[in-house]
């Protein structure tokens, strides 16, 4: 059973070469969904950055290197526009 939905959108920035992530996590086992804002970050980085959202809004104890074992399905969409990846973080 899926017990967290990670949906993370990246923007990369081409003029000068940095990546930006945004993410919303979705708790399955109570319908609720947090919103993490448009932070830089490229690779992986939007684990780190959903695992800390996760502690914070206290789902968990403590920051995790993989979420795999939580059961965690990630969902990534890289190439979006900067307004989509910001508004994504707003939780719009």
């Amino acid at each position: 059973m899926i017990k967290y939905v990670i949906h993370a959108k990246e923007w990369r920035d081409k003029v000068n070469g940095n990546s930006y992530h945004s993410v919303n996590v979705l708790n399955t086992q109570n319908n609720l969904m947090i919103a993490s804002p448009f932070t830089y970050g490229y690779g992986d980085q939007f684990l780190q950055t959903a695992s800390e959202a996760m502690i914070k809004q206290g789902w968990i104890k403590e920051r995790l290197k993989s979420l795999d074992f939580l059961q965690v399905h990630n969902i990534i969409e890289k190439n979006c526009k900067k307004k989509e990846v910001i508004s994504h973080g707003l939780n719009n």
